[in-house]
């Protein structure tokens, strides 16, 4: 539920085709990386054929590290949260890009001392 809430939140829930859990805790995800991945596999192939997704996200960090084998395999591209999310601040530190100062995001006023 919150994912979906994220999508909408965003707009993008109308080009969503679906959430699927892999139904596995991040503690088993990480005890059994062969079994994660080929339940990853089979998941993100139903997406595919049942729910027509053209990407396929990865909603956990514990599953960081399978997206190369996937995407080989699904021919579909499969977005690694950790890489994405490395990736897209190394940008934003090489463009010299930062947050607004204004508004909502305006440092504190110093309180003056008597």
């Amino acid at each position: 539920a919150m994912k979906k809430r994220h999508v909408r939140r965003y707009g993008l829930l109308e080009r969503m085709a679906s959430i699927r859990p892999l139904e596995r805790s991040v503690a088993e995800l990480t005890a059994d990386p062969e079994g994660t991945k080929a339940a990853g596999l089979a998941l993100a192939r139903r997406m595919i054929e049942e729910d027509g997704a053209e990407v396929i996200i990865m909603g956990c960090a514990a599953m960081a590290g399978y997206s190369d084998d996937l995407e080989r395999e699904l021919q579909v591209p499969v977005l690694d949260p950790l890489r994405v999310s490395l990736k897209v601040a190394e940008a934003l530190v090489d463009l010299g890009l930062t947050h607004s100062r204004v508004g909502l995001y305006a440092p504190p006023t110093p309180k003056e001392y008597k």
